[in-house]
Formats: structure tokens, C-alpha cells, sequence
């Protein structure tokens, strides 16, 4: 007997009013996303205790880890796709089919990627502009993350899954626990609580691998025990190479996109490292403020995706269309009082991590610039979650690699330096940036390239069963 998803999530994303359906699907993806981010935060508060070179090395890091988690999450953008596209035309074994092929896909380029992340991670430090300050600490905080992977990608992947068939709310639990985790491992690791050694920099890399990696384990036995909707079984982790070839047709724009992105972001990052540590350790701090800030929108971009997906899938474009536009208004109401509260708490914000006079000093003024750009993030998420769950990642791709390629870092030559305006070169940059490819995207959401499904028309199990 086939594996049946069960319907009631799908089926009120399908039918139920689309405001009501956003949020409720939403609202978890949110926390958990908070909780994500949470990480970060966490190691920047304890490490902030060590002072700026702690703050900094894992800033510097960032990107580079960005970029290898980037080449394989891409992938998880068309599993979502497909997954939840199936679900909503009711193929519910070819969703079974492609949640198995995407994690063993996953599971393999993890570990490659790993490989090769941990041997080449002192030389990528290098070219990052790492002073002699930060090169040590950097790339053993850099090494354990890689070599951590696999146990990051299966709870990313977990997350993906179930977010695809309407299920937001075991992923909140489970990224929720680990967090919990973290929280507990953090300063037991950084400063060598009871028997532990004192491991600093390295401490907060492994709290934050063991905190994931066993709930990493937890997700993926959840997807093989049949309880959480999707239903992985032994024969659908042999590879079927249709199946792949569709997930990397449409995960590698999505793939190419956010590697695209991490790769600028180094090269912002060595940016920055010309105008010193202080400037490095500004940019970590109101990075992650910023990235609590838009997460609510980042997690309503991502219930975009799953509810045009299905919507799509089930052929109701007009639906899918009206979500969007639901989603649009909705993230540019609560990204203007988000941009106004961070512009008005920005110098306590940054006096929680850190109470560096200089360093304080030009988080200020990035805030003070950066919550202009709030609004015209959201819009712009959620137009790439349109076309995500559409499987038309090349738009996405576009969008993300034009702001980043076509205006931030030409942008950042230009202010920074042709202009000399340093570091205040970079945060217009930012906003200007921001305000260019929404403008861009919007346009093309506006030619409803988005509005066909990337499925194949055949009849669904329902209609099989009827005949």
C-alpha cells in the first residue's frame, strides 16, 4: 500500500482563507527561524566576553561558511518545490520518492563539501584578509563548522521536508530543543566550566555542531518512522536518477543563487577587513540584529513558497497569485516598525554584545542608515519564496545575484573608496542596493512568469484510484 500523506495541513492551504493560512503557517517557521538565528547570537554574547578578536572570527568565518552550505541548501529550495507541488496535485508516493532522493543528495554532498571545507580552511581564512590576530582562531572555528556539516544539512533538509507538506510546527520543536541546547553547551565549552577545558572560539563551533547534529539524527528517524506525514523508506534512497536530474535542474539556480551570495559576502567581508577589526566586528554584530529583525519576514517568504507550491500543484494560479500579494503587505507593515524600533534602540542593541567605544560607534551609524532598506527586504523575500516554490529558481537566482553582483559591490567601490566615504560607503551600499532589486523583482512578478508549475501534467493517485 502506497504511503498516504495525511491531508489535513495540505488541504487547508488549498481552501482556507489565505491570510489565516500565511500566519498559521508562518508563525513557526518564524520561531524557528528566531531560533536559528539564535545561534549566532548566542556565541556572539558569550565570545563578546573575550573581547573584539573573539567577536571577529567567527564574522570573518561567516561567509565562507555561508558559501559551502549554500552549494548544497540550494538543493532543499527544489525538493520543497517538488515535494509540496506533488503533494498539492495529491502524487503523495512521488512525494515519498523525491523527500528520500533529496536527502540522500544531501547526505553525500555534505560530506564532500566537508572534506574539503576542513583541508582548505586555513588557506580560505587567508584570503579572507585574516591578520595575524584573527588567522588562528578563525580557522579552527571555521574547521569544526565544516567538518560539522552533514549534521547541519540533515536538519536543514527535515525542515525543508515537512515545511513542504504544511507541517511547520515539529521543525520549530525540534530546531527549538537544540537551541536549548546550544544555549546549555555555550559557555560550558567557551570558558571551561567543571572539567571542561577552556577552548574559547573553538568552544562555540562545537557547541553548535553537537547541538545540531543530535537532532539532526532525531529529524531524520522521524522521516523514516512514517509519523510525520512524508514517509521515507529503504527503496527510496536508491537513487532514481530522473528524479535527481530534476532536483538539480531546479535546485541549481537556487544552489548558484545563494553560493553566488556567500561569495559576495566574502569578498564585503575582506572589504571591511581593509578598514580594520573594528569595523569586521560592527558588521557581525548588526548582521545578526538585522538578520532577528527580518526573520518574521524571511519565515512568511518561506510560507509563500509552500502554499504557491501547492497551489500550483493543485492549479488554482489565482490563489497562488493572491497570496503573494498577502504576503508582500503583510512583511512591508512589520518591517517599517521593525526599522523604526532598531533605529531607535540601535546604540543598546549593540551595547549588549560588545562595549567597545569604536565599535559601538559604527554600529550606530550602520543602523542608523540600514533601517531605511528594512521594508523593501521583505518585499523582496517574498517574491524569491513566489518563485522558489513556483521551481522558477533562475528568477530567484537573478534577483539575489543582481543585488548583490549587479549594485552592492560595485556600489561599495564606488562609495567606499572612489568616493572615500569608508565604512559609510558600505552601509549605502546596503540600503541602495536593497531598494534596486526590489524594484527589479517586482517588475518581474508582475509579468506572472511564476504562474505555472514545474510537475509534470499526468493524473494523480486520486484520480488513478477513482478509475
Amino acid at each position: 500500500m502506497r504511503g498516504r500523506i495525511n491531508p489535513t495541513n495540505h488541504e487547508k492551504l488549498l481552501s482556507a482563507p489565505i491570510g489565516r493560512s500565511l500566519i498559521t503557517l508562518a508563525a513557526p517557521i518564524m520561531l524557528a527561524n528566531l531560533f536559528q538565528t539564535t545561534y549566532n547570537l548566542i556565541d556572539t554574547f558569550w565570545l563578546g566576553k573575550l573581547g573584539k578578536v573573539a567577536v571577529a572570527a567567527p564574522a570573518i568565518a561567516w561567509p565562507l561558511i555561508f558559501l559551502m552550505i549554500s552549494l548544497g541548501l540550494g538543493f532543499t529550495v527544489a525538493g520543497t518545490a517538488l515535494v509540496a507541488q506533488n503533494t498539492g496535485a495529491r502524487r503523495y508516493e512521488e512525494a515519498h520518492k523525491t523527500a528520500g532522493q533529496l536527502l540522500m543528495l544531501m547526505m553525500i554532498s555534505s560530506i564532500v563539501i566537508a572534506a574539503i571545507g576542513v583541508v582548505g580552511a586555513r588557506p580560505l581564512m587567508l584570503l579572507m584578509g585574516a591578520g595575524p590576530d584573527l588567522i588562528d582562531e578563525a580557522t579552527a572555528y571555521l574547521q569544526v563548522i565544516y567538518g560539522g556539516l552533514p549534521a547541519l544539512f540533515g536538519i536543514f533538509v527535515f525542515t525543508a521536508l515537512l515545511n513542504a507538506i504544511g507541517d511547520t510546527i515539529t521543525p520549530m520543536k525540534l530546531i527549538g530543543a537544540s537551541v536549548a541546547l546550544n544555549l546549555l553547551l555555550d559557555p560550558v565549552l567557551i570558558f571551561g566550566w567543571g572539567p571542561f577545558p577552556a577552548w574559547g572560539v573553538t568552544g562555540a563551533a562545537v557547541a553548535t555542531v553537537i547541538s545540531r547534529g543530535i537532532f539532526s539524527i532525531i529529524g531524520i528517524a522521524l522521516l523514516f518512522s512514517g509519523k510525520m506525514g512524508l514517509h521515507i523508506r529503504p527503496h527510496h534512497l536508491v537513487l532514481h536518477w530522473k528524479t535527481i536530474k530534476e532536483i538539480l535542474r531546479i535546485g541549481a539556480p537556487a544552489s548558484l543563487g545563494q553560493s553566488g551570495t556567500a561569495i559576495g559576502f566574502s569578498i564585503m567581508t575582506g572589504i571591511l577587513a581593509r578598514f580594520g577589526t573594528a569595523v569586521i566586528g560592527a558588521f557581525g554584530i548588526g548582521n545578526r540584529i538585522i538578520s532577528v529583525a527580518i526573520m518574521p519576514v524571511m519565515g512568511l517568504g518561506q510560507a509563500t513558497a509552500t502554499i504557491v507550491a501547492q497551489n500550483l500543484g493543485a492549479d488554482k494560479k489565482q490563489r497562488a497569485e493572491h497570496c503573494a500579494w498577502i504576503a508582500m503587505g503583510t512583511s512591508t507593515a512589520f518591517l517599517v516598525a521593525a526599522g523604526i524600533a532598531v533605529y531607535l534602540l540601535r546604540t543598546s542593541l549593540i551595547r549588549v554584545f560588545i562595549t567597545d567605544p569604536e565599535v559601538v560607534r559604527l554600529g550606530e551609524r550602520m543602523f542608523s542608515l540600514i533601517a531605511i532598506a528594512f521594508p523593501f527586504m521583505g518585499i523582496l523575500q517574498v517574491i524569491i519564496g513566489t518563485y522558489q516554490g513556483s521551481g522558477h529558481t533562475i528568477y530567484s537566482m537573478f534577483f539575489s545575484l543582481f543585488r548583490l553582483w549587479g549594485l552592492r559591490i560595485p556600489l561599495v567601490y564606488f562609495l567606499g573608496f572612489t568616493l572615500a566615504m569608508r565604512a559609510d560607503g558600505i552601509w549605502w551600499a546596503m540600503v541602495l542596493s536593497n531598494l534596486g532589486a526590489t524594484l527589479v523583482s517586482i517588475g518581474f512578478f508582475l509579468t506572472r512568469n511564476w504562474k505555472h508549475r514545474v510537475i509534470e501534467d499526468r493524473p494523480t493517485e486520486a484520480g488513478i484510484a477513482a478509475k
